[in-house]
């Protein structure tokens, strides 16, 4: 009985470590990547090697070149406002609508909710050209503003903090009814404070969704001193020459080592988040 359970724990370790691998495996090779001239990458993978994966003659030439010909600095700066505003507004709005939706009785309730969550299955290509337009039309393109703010109403985050919402007692919220307490306080001093995990799970996928943009803000905006560090990577090479894979895979590393570090740090806000919202796996 014990050999089985040893085969058995050696099993599910193997299978942890498959799948932990398949996952690592491609961000190994772009960091090692990063630090191999564009000869050495090539000989590395055609035949692939191990030495894909780790960079045994590292050189910081790549990053050197990364920053004095692309201004990476800049495009972190205007990716982090973009983030930040997009999940301080996100969080404002979409917290506001789920306390509507679970705390004020109105007729038609359910319904905006069901035509709310039906918007979540529309393809952002869809959206892009009345997007556009709209954007355009309040005199937001080519701006930060612009590229956060048709994203703030999520459809995903007032389906995770109405979810949220509702396992809350509302007798907490009678009592402090009984003493006069208006909607306006209730949702900031009663309501918020007990909803800080999902508040924060939302805060972390926005930023994560914010961060990784890439369509939105190649379409709204033309001023490369404003665009965010997605864009800017991607329009780092010359189209009259051949890209240089060493440099696009160092601003691909720099590019995903915030969201790396910020994922650690928050983690387990994250799964305790989506267990305790109703999204269960």
């Amino acid at each position: 009985m014990g050999s089985v359970k040893v085969r058995r724990g050696l099993f599910v370790a193997m299978v942890i470590v498959l799948i932990v691998g398949c996952f690592l495996a491609p961000y190994a090779w772009i960091v090692a990547s990063s630090f191999k001239n564009q000869l050495t990458l090539f000989n590395d993978v055609t035949p692939l090697s191990w030495k894909a994966f780790f960079p045994v003659d590292a050189t910081i030439e790549n990053y050197r070149t990364l920053f004095a010909r692309t201004n990476v600095l800049t495009a972190l700066l205007n990716t982090a406002m973009v983030a930040g505003g997009q999940v301080a507004l996100t969080l404002l709005f979409c917290s506001m609508a789920a306390y509507s939706l679970t705390r004020i009785t109105f007729p038609g309730a359910k319904f905006v909710f069901l035509l709310i969550l039906l918007t979540f299955l529309l393809p952002i290509e869809a959206l892009m050209v009345p997007l556009y337009q709209v954007v355009s039309g309040l005199g937001l393109s080519n701006s930060l503003l612009g590229i956060m703010i048709p994203w703030i109403a999520s459809p995903f985050g007032l389906f995770l903090l109405k979810q949220a919402f509702e396992e809350l007692p509302v007798e907490l919220e009678d009592a402090a009814r009984i003493d006069g307490a208006g909607h306006v306080r209730i949702f900031f001093s009663i309501v918020l404070p007990n909803v800080k995990v999902p508040m924060l799970t939302l805060g972390l996928i926005t930023f994560l969704f914010s961060w990784n943009s890439f369509l939105w803000p190649l379409v709204i905006v033309q001023d490369p001193s404003i665009q965010v560090i997605q864009v800017a990577i991607a329009q780092q090479g010359s189209p009259t020459q051949l890209p240089n894979w060493g440099e696009t895979f160092a601003g691909a590393t720099v590019a995903t080592l915030p969201l790396v570090l910020l994922f650690l740090l928050l983690q387990k806000y994250f799964t305790q988040g989506m267990t305790t919202s109703g999204i269960k796996g």
